[in-house]
């Protein structure tokens, strides 16, 4: 079973984001950004099936996929995001830099310790391997 303490839920994430960086956007705008990295987690990592990637949305928002110690993915996400709708570029690209840097360091992570390309999907597609199973 997996460690649930060290998955953050995507509300927790933007009341963290809130409090460095104070903003006019809305809960759900910051939850739809999140989600949007969710969503490509779970298509471009994790290669789950249509089935697996419709459980995602129908319980969103939820507690998140990548844990601790690569949780910041989420964090330099949303900042970037906020950023961009701002027109701050220069801040904009510096944040987007480190959540490159993040997301590449999760997804190499995440290659190695579960192999998703040469593990068999389950039944129907779906998630390769679950972190923390």
């Amino acid at each position: 079973m997996a460690d649930t303490s060290r998955y953050q839920t995507a509300q927790e994430v933007v009341e963290q984001v809130d409090l460095l960086c104070p903003n006019q956007y809305s809960q759900e705008q910051k939850l739809q950004w999140l989600g949007e990295l969710e969503g490509r987690i779970c298509l471009d990592v994790h290669l789950m099936g249509e089935k697996q990637l419709e459980q995602v949305r129908q319980s969103w928002p939820g507690t998140l996929l990548v844990g601790w110690p690569h949780s910041d993915v989420y964090r330099h996400w949303l900042l970037a995001k906020l950023h961009q709708a701002d027109g701050e570029l220069e801040l904009y690209q510096n944040r987007m830099e480190s959540f490159n840097a993040s997301y590449q360091n999760y997804v190499n992570w995440y290659i190695r310790t579960y192999d998703p390309a040469h593990t068999p999907a389950p039944e129907g597609g779906g998630t390769v391997a679950e972190p923390g199973a």
